[in-house]
């Protein structure tokens, strides 16, 4: 009889023991090979942000603010490419890509390269001086910018700012990234294009597109910066 029991609990064991060993050796369970969609979310590997994963200040003392930019990347010649790439997926979704045209023969009205702060910006480029008065600072604001002033992929924004009132919405983004000026240009060139503003280029003082229809007035700046990086700057405004 105890012989018999000890059989019988060890034929128990054995098949748990080679459940176990199925599940441990495949990695899956009942519930996963039944619904794919379950088996990726339960599989793939959770990702944490070191730089925001500390940001919950319910019982701080004190707190700071974080509305700013982070740290610039290098830029490098890979990431450049995966810019380039990622940005013609992007524009080719909605049809072809525009070439910018020849540069006008006289140049541009402005630099911005020594324009640091948004009223200096906006100042520079002659925005409405009804629309500077209530301009607000924050990097929000670069997730709302018009098809038109649309952020590059893979670029980082350093500044960005807005006015939303009766009789004037205003823009204005500086962003860095990877690519070449005119990469970033042709890009916003596209976008311009797309919304009939037919902006004009200049090569003089700096690279710049400025186009205008109906009220919405649009200008784009584009310098090489340091880290291998290109600053652009993206103002637009309607009224």
């Amino acid at each position: 009889m105890i012989s018999r029991h000890f059989l019988l609990l060890s034929s128990a064991a054995l098949i748990l023991s080679a459940c176990g060993a199925r599940d441990a050796g495949d990695g899956r369970s009942i519930v996963n090979e039944a619904d794919p969609y379950i088996a990726r979310a339960l599989n793939d590997p959770l990702m944490v942000d070191p730089d925001l994963s500390y940001r919950n200040e319910a019982n701080a003392a004190i707190t700071i603010g974080y509305d700013h930019a982070l740290p610039s990347f290098k830029g490098s010649d890979e990431a450049a490419s995966r810019a380039r790439e990622t940005a013609r997926l992007e524009l080719l979704e909605d049809g072809p890509i525009r070439d910018i045209p020849s540069p006008q023969s006289e140049p541009g009205p402005v630099s911005l390269a020594q324009a640091y702060g948004v009223h200096a910006l906006l100042g520079a480029v002659d925005a409405p001086m009804d629309c500077r008065k209530d301009v607000a600072g924050s990097f929000t604001y670069a997730a709302s910018m018009p098809d038109i002033g649309r952020v590059m992929p893979h670029g980082m924004v350093r500044l960005a700012a807005a006015v939303d009132q009766p009789g004037c919405q205003l823009r204005i983004v500086r962003y860095v990234t990877p690519v070449a000026a005119d990469d970033a240009l042709q890009y916003h060139y596209t976008m311009a294009e797309r919304s009939a503003l037919s902006p004009a280029y200049f090569s003089e003082p700096e690279k710049s597109l400025i186009g205008e229809r109906r009220g919405t007035h649009l200008q784009v700046y584009a310098r090489e910066t340091s880290g291998n990086l290109t600053a652009v700057d993206v103002i637009t405004w309607s009224r």
